[in-house]
């Protein structure tokens, strides 16, 4: 049976944006599958700077001659992994897609990383559901997400991913029997991060939450508890050292709220997996769909409003924190390793063995 991974060429930047589409390419390439660039990074460039109707008229057309050219290339009855969204191509290319590819009989396994229904108010639109009742079946993160995608018409099997990967080479320096100093990163745009503006009227005495990604642009009334640090290679883990890992999101400091805030309520955030696989316990919100996977694994805390930050971290016994620790230290090596992915893929491919030798019997 032939196994293909299928994703579109990045840039490498300096943040962790294209890093989980990376590490999913490695990890299927790891698993036996071979990996099906869709090179449209040119493409896209070019739109971008000939913003007029005709040539975006032709940029249209040329897309589609990519995916035919594309198509035409994958043999019938192919195991397909697709990263969706695939952009920078549309919901209709990328239903044409799906569409001509079931035609060749592949079984299409979807991972969802996002969707851009999803960002508008939780209501899908009716193309994308079409495009991922396609699929044969959809991994995606989280219980609440499935939940989310029933609601909305996606009847697909789904199987559940929780944490994603974070492959490194850099094993975390950190002892999970060390003593605690209180210390909490967060890691993100910061100047996206809206909550952290009114995080500052907050004034802790014992936590000291340090500052990961761009520079603000203003940090002039960050009270001395909070300070930036800097920006670092998604690669080198080793960069954080702190005792917990903060992932919020929104407008609000009380509970995650507005359009980012809300998303955590799905989602499974790729800083988590930064965060475990650089040996960091996480402190999430006990609204985000991550809080009982949290809970049950002792991978952190969970909170109800980060003014509780100070009280709840400091409450931590050792003995708490050492299952705690120990849970994290373990499930780094699992994320480190692509042991998440490669576990549904193996899955996945001995389904498929299954019915192949169902159908020979």
């Amino acid at each position: 049976m032939k196994k293909i991974v299928v994703d579109f060429s990045y840039n490498h930047y300096y943040h962790a944006g294209s890093k989980a589409r990376e590490d999913v390419n490695r990890i299927a390439m790891n698993n036996g599958f071979t990996p099906f660039l869709i090179n449209t990074h040119t493409v896209k460039e070019q739109a971008e700077t000939h913003p007029s109707p005709i040539y975006q008229f032709f940029y249209r057309i040329r897309k589609l001659f990519i995916l035919l050219l594309s198509i035409a290339k994958i043999k019938k009855r192919t195991l397909v992994l697709i990263q969706y969204p695939i952009a920078p191509f549309t919901e209709i290319h990328t239903l044409f897609f799906f569409r001509c590819l079931k035609r060749k009989k592949c079984h299409l396994a979807v991972l969802v990383h996002d969707t851009v229904s999803f960002r508008n108010d939780e209501l899908f639109a009716k193309s994308e559901t079409k495009i991922l009742n396609t699929a044969t079946e959809l991994i995606v993160h989280t219980t609440q997400m499935m939940e989310l995608f029933k609601r909305n018409g996606i009847v697909r099997p789904c199987k559940l991913l929780w944490l994603f990967d974070y492959l490194t080479n850099e094993v975390p320096n950190k002892d999970y029997r060390q003593s605690s100093n209180h210390s909490i990163a967060f890691a993100g745009n910061l100047d996206k991060s809206l909550f952290l503006k009114k995080l500052t009227a907050i004034h802790f005495g014992n936590v000291r939450l340090n500052l990961y990604g761009n520079k603000p642009s203003d940090t002039s009334d960050y009270p001395n508890w909070m300070k930036y640090v800097g920006r670092f290679s998604p690669e080198n883990i080793t960069m954080l050292t702190e005792d917990w890992g903060l992932a919020w999101d929104g407008d609000s400091i009380e509970t995650i709220h507005g359009p980012l805030g809300n998303y955590l309520r799905y989602i499974s955030p790729h800083k988590v997996s930064l965060y475990i696989a650089a040996g960091i316990p996480v402190v999430v919100s006990k609204d985000s769909a991550l809080a009982q996977y949290v809970e049950e694994n002792h991978l952190g805390i969970t909170i109800s409003s980060l003014t509780e930050l100070d009280q709840i971290i400091t409450a931590q016994n050792e003995e708490e924190l050492l299952l705690i620790r120990k849970s994290v230290a373990e499930m780094s090596q699992v994320l480190r390793n692509g042991g998440r992915l490669g576990a549904i893929l193996k899955e996945i491919v001995r389904e498929m063995d299954n019915i192949y030798l169902q159908s020979v019997v």
